[in-house]
């Protein structure tokens, strides 16, 4: 077995993680060489005629911004975490890896969108694979079916943007329980952390949908 590969640490928050990958330079480099190895094969398979440097760079750019803005939560790295901790290979296709993808994918409609370079996308019905293959968790990975035409990609993270506004608008009160159920934290766990009825974190939620509805709503008029 590859001693690189065996190497684990026990993860438990991004500041972990960059501690490890500053005492351990190695690591780092495979952590990063799988990441983009996977997940730059991917994008491809995804935007079959993409150029492989704006891919490469969609992945550089996404890697970035995770290790300056540290916004991956801590849940993330204790999700599947063997006992002992992660290897390099492990990291980057956990739910990590497909953070990383989702902030690859983002950064490659970015590019298109200010080079206008038009890309076709390679679905499982045209013999590309499945878009989660390869993470340990399919909701890490983004919903191929917005991003089929890049116009559609672009409205997408359009409404995406008002939504989150939208929901930062939201009270206080509506705005903690509705993120936190957003966690996909049960109700009835909710309901014992807000020392509140069940019925009455059912009301609220049907609150800030509503409200949030709305606000989007006159964000397209």
């Amino acid at each position: 077995m590859n001693t690189l590969e065996s190497k684990r640490y026990v993860i438990n928050n991004v500041d972990a993680l960059l501690r490890i990958m500053h005492t351990d330079p190695r690591y780092a480099l495979e952590f990063r060489n799988k990441a983009e190895q996977h997940i730059t094969l991917k994008l491809r398979r995804k935007f079959f005629n993409a150029p492989p440097e704006g891919v490469v760079d969609a992945f550089n750019n996404a890697l970035m911004k995770f290790l300056q803005t540290r916004t991956f939560k801590d849940e993330g790295f204790l999700h599947g975490q063997p006992e002992g901790g992660w290897t390099a290979h492990e990291l980057a296709v956990s739910k990590l890896g497909g953070y990383l993808y989702r902030g690859s994918l983002h950064e490659l409609i970015q590019f298109h969108r200010r080079t206008r370079h038009e890309v076709q996308w390679s679905g499982p019905e045209d013999g590309g694979d499945r878009d989660d293959a390869g993470f340990d968790d399919e909701r890490d990975v983004a919903d191929a079916s917005p991003f089929a035409d890049p116009a559609h990609a672009y409205e997408h993270l359009s409404i995406v943007k008002r939504m989150r506004d939208c929901l930062n608008k939201l009270s206080d009160t509506l705005k903690t329980t509705m993120f936190l159920y957003l966690d996909d934290m049960p109700m009835e766990q909710i309901a014992r952390q807000q020392d509140l009825h069940v019925p009455t974190v059912k009301s609220r939620l049907h609150a800030a949908r509503k409200l949030v509805t709305e606000c989007t709503r006159k964000g397209m008029d």
